[in-house]
């Protein structure tokens, strides 16, 4: 259900980035833009010269459609996401035309100081040990803010929506199950 609410949104031949998302994984949505979208991921993953993939993410930024996950919604509705580079943060803020933000239950905390807990404490220690980084939280499993710095970091940047200035830019779909992390 999850993947038809964000695939009616979005029409057929639109240029469509997403972020890295275990969420989007389990619903199906790679799959799914593989036909009919002008999906950019792809040729930016198979671009080996770093100056080149570092232009193609750039122009992703701007994509006509951006869906992502949420690492951390609060009670009163603050959308809190992290980002190592950024570059996902970018189109969620204002450079993709819509934007389309899918998030299961198991990210819906009390309020900030929860939310922060959530990105630092489980979030950022699952992904840190899938990509096999040796940062703080991924071999002692909690975040050392002060310890952790460099190119393996995936918390750098941060963004909190609390409002949208245009009306529809932003869609949230909520997942009542537990997936990602």
């Amino acid at each position: 259900e999850a993947l038809a609410r964000v695939l009616e949104r979005i029409p057929k031949g639109a240029s469509v980035m997403n972020g890295g998302s275990h969420t989007l994984e389990d619903i199906g949505l790679m799959e799914a833009l593989r036909d009919g979208y002008q999906w950019m991921r792809p040729a930016i993953a198979a671009t080996n010269d770093r100056e080149e993939r570092t232009r193609k993410r750039r122009q992703a930024v701007t994509a006509d459609w951006l869906i992502g996950g949420i690492n951390a919604i609060t009670l009163s509705g603050e959308i809190v996401n992290v980002d190592g580079s950024g570059n996902r943060l970018a189109g969620y803020a204002f450079g993709a035309g819509k934007v389309i933000l899918v998030a299961s239950v198991n990210k819906v905390v009390p309020d900030l100081a929860a939310a922060f807990d959530r990105i630092r404490n489980t979030a950022a220690v699952q992904e840190c040990r899938k990509l096999g980084k040796q940062t703080p939280c991924a071999v002692s499993g909690q975040c050392d803010n002060d310890a952790c710095r460099g190119p393996d970091r995936q918390c750098g940047k941060i963004l909190i929506i609390e409002n949208e200035k245009i009306a529809g830019r932003i869609t949230v779909v909520l997942i009542d199950e537990p997936l990602g992390f």
